[in-house]
């Protein structure tokens, strides 16, 4: 699945597959080479980023997800983890296991739990506007540091969803704070 959909995408923030190809036992996937490594990784090491920072990354995933979404793709797996930068420190979504066309709704609950919408949450059915969720979320993690719906437990993150409290650190931007509210505005 994660081939077929990648055979779908040409755009410049979605890591392009070159080729493929498979034997009895694997599926070869020939992957774009991202040499500027992981997301994740820079934001560890620099415990937050600006909201400049923040707005660059943002703007290249909001621009793949269009691009996905005009094929009926919905991501589903955002997060710094998915997240590579190339030799240049452009950003490239990676990792499509979890992207699924669909043309209406669907109802599989898959994703990271800190980043799964209240509607995947609730089993309610869910379309491309949990990509948007997910990227509100993003957005809070890269200015924060750690996730706005965090716990001990999946549960405990699954209530934090649903009840949608955002607490916003003193150094958030009232620019910053509706644009994380509008992307993660219950449906």
């Amino acid at each position: 699945d994660e081939r077929n959909v990648m055979t779908l995408l040409d755009h410049p923030f979605i890591l392009k597959l070159h080729n493929s190809f498979w034997d009895e036992r694997h599926v070869y996937l020939i992957l774009e080479l991202c040499l500027g490594g992981e997301l994740f990784g820079y934001l560890r090491r620099h415990g937050r980023f600006t909201e400049d920072q923040a707005r660059f990354y943002a703007a290249s995933v909001a621009s793949a997800f269009d691009h996905l979404h005009s094929r009926f793709i919905i991501y589903r797996d955002l997060k710094p983890e998915n997240l590579m930068l190339d030799d240049k420190g452009y950003l490239k979504v990676v990792d499509f296991g979890l992207a699924k066309v669909v043309k209406g709704r669907t109802w599989t609950i898959c994703g990271t739990p800190e980043y799964l919408a209240p509607e995947v949450v609730l089993s309610k059915g869910h379309s491309r506007g949990v990509d948007y969720w997910a990227l509100g979320v993003l957005i809070f993690e890269l200015v924060a540091g750690q996730c706005p719906f965090v716990g001990t437990d999946n549960m405990e993150i699954y209530k934090r969803i649903i009840a949608n409290q955002i607490e916003f650190p003193a150094h958030f931007s009232l620019a910053c704070k509706e644009i994380v509210k509008d992307f993660t505005k219950s449906s």
